[in-house]
């Protein structure tokens, strides 16, 4: 539950010319009444955020009620009409985050979010996370785990009008659909939990001459793989916990 942060290794050979970039480091937390940080929150013997027994201040899984970004509980970030890359990194010890935009006053999706790097480097080609494509189509991130994703906001400023019929606000909420414990956990509270932070789009429109993820241009020169075979079965393996799971006494 301590810091958390990023160290970010970039190769001099790469040319890729991504969009400006911002890191994000996202956790929960929890306060006290004097605005401290609060990490004994257990709950022994039924006793709601009781002390760990086995150390005053350690605690076996914490889920905090705040969502805090870089040290700043629910902030905001001014942006132009244009792409920007963040770097998503999860320092929450136990929470999973599902992300995806939406104008909080319009209702209407808001711009997609293109991945185009995890723990392991540049993808191929970027993967197209849409909130108009399906139901609560989210990012979903781990505690532990890194993405790059590039955000368009060349055509979401405010009084433009979106799928719904109703004008932009020009303000973007990146909002949070994943249950705590993941997968079948709590649904997170909608204007708390459910609440990461704000894009605030504001100013003219101007050339972007950055990467496009939606030029379905290589991210990367093509890989030479260890095997040529076709995949045969893609399998998704997460770790997961178990609710309610037998005790012996």
């Amino acid at each position: 539950c301590g810091l958390a942060g990023g160290y970010l290794i970039h190769d001099p050979n790469d040319t890729l010319n991504l969009p400006p970039l911002f890191p994000l480091v996202l956790q929960d937390r929890m306060f006290d009444t004097n605005g401290q940080l609060f990490f004994p929150a257990d709950s022994t013997g039924g006793e709601l955020w009781s002390p760990n027994p086995q150390h005053p201040i350690w605690v076996p899984e914490f889920v905090g009620d705040v969502i805090v970004i870089n040290g700043k509980s629910w902030p905001y970030l001014d942006v132009e009409p244009k792409r920007y890359t963040f770097l998503f990194i999860n320092g929450s010890n136990a929470r999973t985050y599902g992300m995806s935009l939406i104008d909080p006053v319009s209702k209407n999706p808001g711009p997609p979010l293109w991945v185009v790097g995890t723990d392991g480097g540049y993808l191929d080609l970027p993967v197209k996370i849409d909130p108009t494509a399906a139901a609560n189509h989210s990012l979903v991130m781990m505690p532990g785990e890194r993405y790059w994703a590039i955000l368009d906001f060349a055509n979401y400023s405010a009084g433009m009008i979106g799928p719904n019929g109703a004008a932009y606000s020009g303000t973007w909420l990146l909002k949070n659909n994943a249950k705590t414990p993941y997968p079948a956990g709590e649904t997170s509270e909608g204007i708390t939990l459910g609440r990461m932070m704000q894009f605030r789009v504001a100013g003219a429109s101007s050339t972007d001459t950055s990467y496009d993820p939606a030029s379905g241009l290589p991210l990367r020169p093509p890989m030479i793989r260890l095997s040529g075979a076709a995949v045969q079965k893609t399998r998704q393996l997460t770790l997961n916990e178990i609710m309610g799971m037998p005790v012996t006494t």
